[in-house]
């Protein structure tokens, strides 16, 4: 019995281990040039939703080094400037607060932020006044408890591709010497001298920066880092040397890491409170930088050399504005076009107006102001602004200085033809630009007061740029070009769009003419792919193998299509940029591999790649590489040109089963396992529908490379759809029917987390638009519970590939900018989501679509299973998973020992190890 208590002890440790997940946030004075920021906005302002996650130190030295909790401070101010964001700018931002010190810590998982949910994230925040006893700074454990965290299921904006980390720390990397240390990158050492602690910060390096470690993983997979150092003074500033090598790539003196093309972040250097607002504000609107100056400090009274000034026209849509001084007891004063002072001098805050401008403003310390302006209709909004300090003593000698935020919620935007295609070598391809606001309106450029420019670049996979348009003045914004891509190289590029916009010049109240403010350029980086050239096969832009289990092989397959013939050649191997420590020797290897056994494809035909990743020794951390796939036209293998695919996969080590079901039965047993018991209750009693009216559509389409199509014209919805109520939701309920689809609620087997909703149609595989979009091995749709306002696609994977169903789903008291924002990310993401789903989706056509005997009457199973009624069952899950595993392993494990079998050909995954999506994370019960 006591091998068994200490096997359950171990064991429960590990679990409690593995539920701890999460980030932090932070920016300060010593700033790098904001590279890192302008990348994150330029992604949001393309693809309109993103995540950031604030992962905070907790370590014992915060004791000293931030008594006062200015981090807490600094982290609220920054959400609270993020809400403003999103709601201005129209684009969907979710956050997620963590902690780390001798472990990672989440706080709080993904949550979309708006005015609503911040008080609940400052609340998370708040907590971070008395975190302050951790025994480590470790580093390793921030960073890849972060790479873990965007594999985490988000609440509402799905799996995305623009996602940041805001990492504060007021230390290096370092260890309290102490016994019975473990560390997952330093087995074996002992932490309890000195020696030891100085082998483990060489070993936690060595594990970040070598080439294609922790710090290339989170690159590669595209998460911007912003990183935050405290230094008080008196600190040394070369504490922080690692941590901006991380952040930015740039060696400091080290190098850390080999990608540092793009930018990978920011760093900020702050002493205080007033230094971390203001890197906080750094980045608090992603993508448009704030105007910086410096001023004096006028004595008594306003006076013009103390002056900062911005010029306001009525295409500004919003200003805030962050300004300190070096003295406390001064007073900030605002001055309108007209002269007008107000005096922002309660500390406390308040509420001001000027000429109509409201002004609402705020003091996060002593000798910083915060405020922001609105009502651009007002009479006193046009014309010449100022902020200055006022000394009431009259000393003078003190400086002030200005983060000036002014955003007309302008964005640069490429008129696509939805059924144009690019293509490597095509010459004179049409293009044309327009200017639309945060709700996707277009905008007539002649509506602006003041200048704007417009340029264009196309960025190749290599970095490569080629201009497309430069400094386009506003009255030739819209004018038809053309773009060459002669040269261009088959593969992932990016359509980098600028719009620099300088607001009208106007007149002071002294009678000068002052030049209207430029304002940082908006820019938009929208991803495309180039396809090999006209008469070659198309290929799909990603390889994704998903979540894998332990090692072996994994197989998976690649979208292409015709005409012509697609191979993976033996040599050259995969190309691995990132992948976590142990791994070496990883492959992706095809049975297609020459052009003797390519895919050979007829023109407009749709087929798969089969695909198999070969993974030698059981790891945590994720891989990143490229592959080099071979396509030539038909029968013209000498033409064979070679194409770079990205490739990614989600490596995790198993559970260790035996032990884990000790665990459960002996902590059912001896009462321990009574919270775990009402865990599982609680979970069940409210994974339900929300009782709120819900209108449901659904709309068969067509999916035409990037575009989606209804009736053969771009979708749109018509005066008829979404009028029709769905029944049974006057309570919160646990089943709908939608014409033939079900929707059933389910918890999964994890304790933690919440529920969620599968959609089941006979005959359809299906995915949602949330994240983890699939469920089960069919696949099905998956949602939230609050599936309002929402999409889910069903498409038979025996039928034609480029068809499907979309299922629109829209809150009773949705209104039109809803129902088009929910058709907006519909349309964004179902072209992806469909390639998604019949990479995953069995070549077999689901039971009952093809002949096959239909599926057994399904019986209710509050834990997420869908196995049969009653009657005779396969034998193996006790808990109903949906996902059947191999014979002798109740949690699904693959068989270890021995060589991998061949399988036959199929394009598919292989039953029992079905690739989860990149964003859901592994999880025992939830098969």
């Amino acid at each position: 019995m006591s091998g068994i208590v200490g096997r359950l002890g171990g064991v429960l440790g590990l679990f409690f281990c593995i539920a701890a997940l999460t980030v932090a946030l932070a920016p300060p004075a010593g700033a790098d040039d904001g590279d890192g920021a302008n990348r994150f906005g330029a992604c949001l302002a393309a693809q309109r939703s993103g995540q950031i996650l604030l992962m905070i130190d907790e370590s014992a030295s915060l004791q000293t080094s931030d008594p006062d909790a200015a981090r807490v401070t600094a982290a609220k101010y920054l959400t609270e400037q993020l809400a403003r964001f999103a709601e201005d700018s129209g684009v969907q931002v979710e956050v997620a607060v963590s902690g780390f010190s001798d472990q990672y810590r989440n706080v709080l998982g993904w949550t979309t932020l708006d005015e609503s949910s911040l008080p609940n994230v400052e609340t998370s925040l708040d907590g971070f006044r008395t975190r302050n006893g951790g025994l480590d700074t470790d580093y390793w454990l921030a960073l890849d408890g972060a790479r873990s965290q965007f594999s985490e299921p988000s609440g509402e904006t799905g799996g995305q591709e623009c996602r940041a980390v805001a990492w504060f720390s007021d230390g290096k990397l370092d260890f309290s010497p102490r016994g019975g240390v473990d560390k997952p990158y330093a087995p074996g050492v002992d932490f309890s001298n000195q020696a030891g602690v100085d082998q483990g910060v060489a070993a936690a390096t060595e594990s970040i920066c070598r080439s294609g470690g922790l710090a290339d993983q989170l690159r590669s997979s595209g998460i911007v880092t912003f990183g935050i150092g405290l230094a008080p003074e008196g600190s040394s500033a070369a504490d922080f040397d690692l941590m901006r090598s991380i952040a930015t790539g740039v060696p400091s003196p080290n190098a850390c890491g080999d990608l540092t093309a793009p930018i990978p972040g920011d760093f900020y250097l702050a002493q205080d409170i007033d230094d971390l607002l203001f890197a906080f504000d750094a980045f608090s609107t992603p993508g448009q930088a704030p105007l910086e100056s410096e001023a004096i400090v006028c004595a008594r009274v306003v006076c013009e050399e103390g002056k900062h000034r911005f010029v306001l026209d009525r295409s500004v849509g919003n200003v805030n504005v962050l300004a300190t001084a070096d003295g406390t007891d001064l007073v900030p004063t605002l001055v309108s076009p007209n002269g007008s002072l107000l005096p922002l001098d309660n500390r406390s805050g308040g509420t001001g107006d000027l000429g109509g401008v409201t002004i609402d403003y705020s003091w996060p310390s002593p000798k910083t102001v915060s405020f922001e302006m609105s009502n651009v209709q007002a009479p006193q909004w046009q014309g010449v602004w100022a902020l200055a300090f006022v000394d009431p003593n009259g000393a003078s000698g003190a400086r002030s200085k200005s983060n000036i935020h002014i955003s007309g919620n302008l964005f640069p935007a490429w008129d696509r033809d939805p059924n144009t295609r690019l293509h490597s070598d095509d010459i004179d391809v049409p293009v044309t630009f327009s200017i639309v606001d945060g709700q996707n309106a277009p905008v007539d450029p002649e509506d602006l007061l003041g200048k704007a420019t417009y340029s264009a670049t196309l960025v190749d996979k290599d970095g490569k740029s080629y201009p497309i348009v430069s400094d386009v003045p506003k009255d030739s914004i819209g004018d038809p070009v053309t773009m060459d891509l002669e040269g261009v190289p088959p593969g992932g590029a990016i359509m980098r769009l600028s719009l620099a916009i300088t607001t009208a010049d106007a007149t002071a109240t002294n009678g000068r003419r002052v030049p209207g403010t430029a304002l940082t350029p908006r820019s938009v980086d929208i991803p495309v792919t180039i396809d090999p050239p006209v008469g070659f096969p198309s290929l799909g832009s990603k390889i994704d193998f998903g979540t894998v289990e332990g090692s072996g092989s994994f197989d998976t397959s690649l979208t292409v299509t015709g005409p012509g013939c697609v191979w993976l050649p033996q040599e050259p191997g995969a190309q691995v940029v990132a992948a976590p420590d142990g791994v070496d020797g990883l492959s992706v290897t095809s049975s297609a591999t020459s052009a003797e056994n390519c895919v050979q494809l007829k023109e407009g035909q749709e087929a798969k790649l089969p695909l198999t990743l070969d993974v030698p020794n059981e790891a945590n951390g994720v891989v990143n590489g490229t592959v080099q796939v071979m396509v030539s036209p038909p029968d013209e293998a000498d033409r064979a040109v070679a194409v770079q695919v990205p490739f990614t996969a989600d490596l995790q080590k198993p559970l260790n089963t035996s032990n884990f079901l000790i665990a459960l039965i002996v902590a059912l047993i001896l009462g321990p396992g009574v919270p775990l018991l009402l865990l599982y209750l609680a979970k069940w009693f409210t994974a339900r529908i929300p009782a709120r009216a819900l209108r449901a559509q659904q709309i068969p389409v067509t999916v035409n490379g990037g575009s989606v199509l209804r009736d053969g014209q771009p979708f749109a919805i018509r005066d008829r759809d979404l009028v029709e109520l769905v029944r049974g939701l006057d309570k919160p309920a646990r089943r709908l029917d939608l014409g033939g689809i079900e929707l059933r609620t389910r918890t999964g087997l994890s304790p933690l987390g919440a529920g969620f909703v599968v959609a089941k149609a006979a005959g359809r595989s299906g995915a949602g638009s949330k994240s983890p979009a699939m469920h089960g091995k069919t696949p099905d749709a998956r949602l939230p519970l609050a599936i309002h306002n929402s999409w889910f696609v069903l498409h038979d994977p025996a039928g034609p590939a480029d068809r499907a169903t979309v299922v629109l789903l829209a809150g009773g008291d949705a209104g039109p900018q809803q129902v088009n924002s929910l058709v907006e990310d519909m349309m964004r993401h179902l072209p992806r989501t469909l390639e998604e789903l019949r990479s995953r989706a069995s070549v077999e056509a689901p039971a009952g679509s093809s002949g096959q005997p239909p599926a057994q009457p399904q019986s209710f199973n509050p834990f997420g299973g869908s196995g049969p009624a009653p009657g005779p069952q396969q034998s193996g899950d006790p808990f109903g998973s949906s996902n059947r595993p191999q014979a002798g392993d109740p949690f699904g494990g693959q068989p270890r020992s021995g060589p991998p079998q061949t399988p036959p050909p199929r394009s598919g995954p292989p039953p029992g190890n079905t690739p989860r999506p990149p964003d859901e994370p592994f999880d025992p019960f939830s098969r």
